[in-house]
């Protein structure tokens, strides 16, 4: 005896898969999401104020584990670009000096020594920068964290176009 296939709704699917290939169903109309987001800004924007100010209460203890993040994010984010702008530069120019495989090491080190230098000045800048939870928002806490996602990110998505328009041109005889 067959089993009962499952009953499928109607939907809109999601353009890409997420996480092992699951779909999010969409509804077929979008003005069906308007109210639920509306009936939850309110409550999320409340706990985020009040998450916001009990952190501005406590700053002194949180400014230490807010610069170690930072520095942990800074690691992540610049060493992913660094090994993004290495492969870029190789597969783009495999002549170059430091693109040569007896050159490799010193690469490492160099890239390792940048990665490091620029999370240590995140995490400083952080730091420094929530130093007084009364000038808060402060300049140099602001620009450092734009500075740490805006760079890395701004890199990739450079290195990604550069690599899907090499890909679409023909290579030259």
């Amino acid at each position: 005896m067959e089993e009962p296939r499952p009953v499928r709704r109607r939907g809109r699917r999601a353009r890409r898969a997420v996480g092992g290939g699951l779909f999010v169903p969409l509804p077929e109309d979008r003005r069906a999401c308007i109210l639920p987001v509306v009936g939850l800004a309110t409550p999320v924007g409340l706990l985020v104020v009040n998450a916001s100010a009990w952190v501005i209460l406590h700053l002194p203890a949180f400014r230490l584990g807010i610069a170690i993040s930072a520095f942990i994010s800074s690691l992540t984010l610049n060493g992913l670009t660094g090994v993004n702008v290495y492969r870029f530069v190789r597969g783009r120019w495999p002549d170059f000096l430091l693109s040569r495989q007896e050159h490799q090491l010193l690469v490492f080190w160099m890239a390792f020594v940048v990665v490091v230098v620029t999370a240590v000045l995140a995490a400083l800048f952080s730091f420094i920068g929530m130093e007084n939870a009364r000038q808060l928002p402060n300049g140099i806490a602001v620009l450092t964290a734009l500075g740490a996602v805006g760079v890395p990110l701004l890199l990739s998505w450079g290195l990604v176009r550069g690599r899907r328009r090499d890909a679409t041109v023909p290579p030259e005889r």
